[in-house]
């Protein structure tokens, strides 16, 4: 016989209806948190077509990330993800690929529809609304009460550390991924089967996607529950070999999956931190200062209308930069905790979160206690380490998170639950008021967070951008100041190239290899425009104004352009003189945007010099600049034309005579015999077009002058010959 399932008309009704009821609800919080969004982020949505929220600074970076992903994908012959050949040209600079692969993925998709800066604004307003949501599914979930989800949904993505560093730390701002991880990894602990362990992995790409740094946090995070569930397991004692094959099976399929999805996105980033040149390791002084402040936990936002007048001046004590410096936990929050531990300390659940929220607020602190802005205590200068160095010594490439503050964003999700926890208790002293209470407190809240107005900042670009942006052919420009921001280029100049989309020399990142600016450092023109000076003399006898103009033209640089606004009148006036010395041409003048432009004369270019590797430090013999070489060094010649010409220089060997051999490439040009005495050499080269990198030679090897005790040296340098004035004849009348 066959036996037929027959459907229940009422049951399907019923199930029909709790979803349709389930979607209002759903709808409906999602709805109140866009207005929150809107409201406490005042004005931001209001600005979308003519500013960006926060303070500009690194948020005109991350646009330009946003903006290069897109070149990197679609223009593979002008840019690579891994090599950033459009900054600090013409030697580039190893990017990290995907330091917020989410936000760049929805650029590229964005991009042909909207404006950069408008998808920016989009994107960071999104984190509130879905850090909210998020937040909410989590504590709706653990206790299932509707208003304590809605409490704890504006604990998490309203908090001052989400203002904060939303003013310019994109990555930092896109928290919204990190409760729904947490969310599906509870459920990973309280229910069977794989489908919450992969939803969890999937979010835990998610994060990742956002800032890789939360993906270490939040990794961290996923060992603790994955050790709460062991706990859990230990203490119900039911059949303990079974429970654990279960529990390794679940933690299997969400390591399984986040680490298929994390994997692509970190490799890049994994080989250079495994490498020797490992420049993603930030400078171990950095963590203390980019650690939290005890204090900052206590102090109200400085973006507070009414109290952050009087905050202001305890958080410049604090080293940190000022996005980084705002970690206000909030009393009503503190409060609802405390009433959730007081309450219900006997729940697991209430003790996982708890110590998490503990563990991570203290390792925040970094390494060493730090209060308004003191690392010393008592007269004996007392310092308090901290837990975190345990973890900086045992979790892989946790050596290369420089803003251990962050961490605090894994703690603001537990004050979130804790939170929700104390709400759902303080409604059962009067149940019959719950939307009572839900309006205090909610209104308590937000008040204690309250940013409004929250800073924007104008995303204006100089007309001249715009000009050469028709211009179709590929070459670098050279903006003046190169060094305005820490040593590096202006975030803005940064913004403008997602508009003219030239190279520029120079630029600014966030991690960067020590040789990144050794172009600007070491080439002649552009280093004097670097520092405003015509430079210490070397060993190299160059005119730069009559060699200026070729070194342009030699790189492909077409345009100098002059930021007069952000130079003082001194460096305005070395600037312009010498590139008025040296151009010989008119610069045109955009007044209303504080620009003098530079257009560089197409000219024939003539031979210069620059100094390769090899070379020791500088010195001073007599008031004559002085080099020693090893055995190898190396000097680069530019010529316009295919040219035969004379090196003619002064040298000396160190202790007896050597030959120095001159290549032009593989093709030797010349023997010449150096003694100890200081001479003139003529060594003849024949020059080809373009660069020569003409090596210099000691077949005889190197000597210490601490090895012989006549010269009375303890220099322990292996050094051969030395080497001062270097000059290139290149035509009859020199």
């Amino acid at each position: 016989m066959e036996i037929r399932k027959t459907s229940n008309p009422e049951k399907n009704r019923s199930f029909k209806n709790k979803h349709f009821y389930n979607l209002r609800d759903y709808s409906l919080v999602g709805i109140s948190y866009t207005l929150l969004t809107i409201i406490l982020t005042y004005p931001v949505f209001f600005k979308i077509k003519t500013d960006i929220p926060g303070t500009g600074a690194d948020s005109f970076q991350w646009m330009r990330i946003l903006w290069y992903t897109k070149i990197a994908i679609k223009e593979a012959n002008l840019a690579a993800l891994t090599h950033d050949s459009l900054l600090f040209y013409p030697n580039g600079i190893e990017s990290m690929p995907f330091s917020s692969a989410f936000n760049q993925v929805l650029y590229v998709l964005l991009s042909p529809f909207l404006e950069l800066h408008v998808i920016y604004t989009i994107l960071w307003l999104l984190t509130f609304i879905i850090g909210a949501v998020g937040s909410y599914f989590l504590v709706k979930y653990l206790t299932d009460n509707n208003y304590a989800a809605f409490i704890a949904g504006i604990v998490f993505a309203f908090s001052p550390y989400h203002f904060s560093r939303g003013l310019y730390f994109f990555g930092a701002a896109t928290v919204q991924w990190i409760p729904f991880c947490a969310l599906y990894l509870m459920k990973t602990v309280k229910e069977e089967g794989i489908k919450n362990p992969v939803l969890a992995g999937i979010f835990f790409i998610l994060v990742a996607m956002s800032d890789l740094q939360y993906l270490i946090f939040m990794g961290i995070f996923a060992g603790l529950v994955f050790f709460y569930d062991f706990y859990l397991t230990l203490r119900s004692r039911n059949n303990f070999t079974h429970s654990v094959k279960q529990i390794i099976i679940k933690y299997l399929f969400f390591g399984g999956v986040a680490f298929l999805g994390v994997l692509p996105l970190t490799i890049n980033e994994i080989l250079i931190a495994l490498s020797k040149q490992n420049f993603l390791r930030p400078n171990i002084n950095e963590i203390p200062k980019l650690s939290n402040d005890l204090m900052s936990f206590f102090l109200p936002s400085h973006l507070h209308p009414l109290l952050g007048q009087f905050t202001l001046d305890l958080y410049s004590n604090i080293p940190s930069w000022p996005a980084e410096r705002v970690n206000f936990i909030g009393y009503i929050v503190l409060g609802l905790s405390i009433l959730a531990l007081l309450k219900s300390r006997r729940k697991p659940d209430i003790k996982f979160w708890f110590v998490t929220t503990f563990f991570f607020t203290i390792i925040s602190l970094g390494p060493i206690l730090h209060f308004n802005g003191a690392v010393a205590f008592t007269d004996s200068n007392l310092k308090i380490p901290l837990p975190y160095q345990i973890l900086y010594n045992t979790i892989p490439f946790l050596k290369n998170c420089r803003t251990v503050g962050r961490f605090f964003v894994i703690a603001t999700l537990g004050y979130s639950v804790l939170a929700g926890y104390g709400f759902s208790e303080l409604l059962k002293y009067k149940p019959d008021r719950k939307k009572l209470i839900f309006t205090i407190v909610g209104f308590l809240l937000v008040f204690e967070y309250l940013s409004i107005p929250y800073p924007t900042t104008q995303v204006s670009v100089p007309d001249f951008y715009y000009k050469i942006s028709n211009d179709k052919d590929n070459y670098a420009i050279l903006e003046i100041p190169q060094n305005s921001n820490a040593g590096y280029m202006a975030f803005q100049d940064l913004y403008y190239q997602t508009v003219h989309n030239k190279a520029l020399v120079g630029g600014y990142s966030a991690r960067y290899p020590a040789n990144v600016g050794d172009f600007q450092r070491k080439t002649p023109f552009i280093k004097e425009l670097q520092y405003y000076s015509l430079g210490t003399k070397d060993i190299l006898k160059e005119d730069v104004t009559d060699i200026g103009t070729s070194v342009l033209n030699a790189n492909n640089i077409r345009y100098v352009i002059v930021h007069k606004n952000q130079l003082s009148s001194d460096q305005l006036e070395f600037v312009t003189n010498l590139l008025n010395k040296t151009l010989k041409t008119e610069p045109d003048v955009y007044d209303e945007d504080g620009l003098i432009v530079y257009r560089v004369p197409d000219e024939t270019i003539q031979p210069f010099m620059l100094l390769g590797k090899g070379w020791n430090r500088l010195e001073n013999w007599d008031g004559t600049m002085t080099r020693w070489i090893s055995n190898k060094a190396t000097l680069s010649v530019y010529s316009g034309v295919a040219e035969n010409a004379v090196l003619k220089l002064n040298a000396c060997s160190l202790h007896s005579p050597k030959t120095l051999e001159v290549y032009n490439g593989k093709t030797l040009q010349s023997k010449q015999n150096i003694s100890t005495n200081l001479s003139t050499v003529n060594i003849p080269v024949t020059l080809n077009q373009g660069k020569n990198v003409i090596l210099l030679n000691v077949p005889e090897g190197t000597e210490r002058p601490c090895d012989f005790p006549e010269l009375k040296n303890n220099d322990t340098r292996k050094l051969s010959i030395a080497i001062q004035r270097v000059r290139l004849i290149h035509s009859p009348e020199d």
